[in-house]
């Protein structure tokens, strides 16, 4: 079972050897009480290329629909800064999710996260919303391979609406669950993101954590 953990870890960080944006993403349950579950959702983002950094916090509050549904509701605050000539603003983004999950197998599962955001710039009105639709495979492994519990691959793509177009494309052809504790997963994964300009799309590698805390 080593030499197979080594090889994914091995696959996993030889993907991003030019990756350019890493994203440290991290939820705390603090609330669980069937149907509902409430989480504080915090988040960075460097990119060394463009020179962006990004801080998001976000509270979150979630209800079980069915057993197959899930629906929730957030409030995001952003940072958005420009290490380069340090201009900074805020954003303010109300949250609308709508997330089925099917269970293919015993071990492979289907989630599909859909989201509505509508977003408040500084110094600007609600002008711009957009819709993310994020499908994710998951695989968990009939016997944990030491901490590694879970193989996934997911692709989100973002639809701006005020610009009628897709914007945005997040590939993640690989990621690991790694079970830390009875209460603490961590996730690696690699991502190529892929945004659309006026005439072209350019696309980014990022390597990137999300660390779940539940209490």
């Amino acid at each position: 079972m080593r030499p197979l953990l080594l090889t994914l870890l091995c696959i996993l960080t030889s993907l991003p050897a030019q990756a350019d944006e890493w994203w440290a993403w991290s939820t705390v349950d603090f609330y669980r009480k069937p149907p509902w579950k409430a989480s504080l959702y915090m988040g960075n983002f460097a990119d060394a290329v463009d020179g962006s950094y990004v801080q998001i916090v976000s509270p979150r509050v979630k209800y079980a629909a069915a057993e197959w549904l899930e629906l929730g509701l957030g409030m995001s605050t952003l940072r958005i800064e420009n290490i380069t000539t340090h201009d900074r603003y805020d954003q303010l983004r109300p949250e609308l999710e709508i997330n089925p999950q099917f269970d293919l197998t015993k071990r492979l599962r289907v989630e599909w996260r859909n989201r509505m955001e509508w977003r408040e710039n500084e110094g600007q009105a609600f002008t711009t919303s957009r819709t993310r639709h994020r499908m994710q495979l998951a695989w968990t492994l009939p016997q944990p391979l030491g901490p590694l519990t879970r193989l996934f691959a997911s692709n989100e793509w973002l639809q701006d609406l005020h610009l009628r177009r897709h914007t945005e494309n997040r590939f993640v052809p690989l990621g690991l669950t790694f079970k830390l504790s009875a209460s603490v997963d961590l996730d690696l994964f690699y991502m190529i993101d892929s945004r659309r300009g006026r005439t072209i799309w350019k696309h980014e590698s990022v390597l990137g954590t999300y660390l779940r805390v539940r209490f």
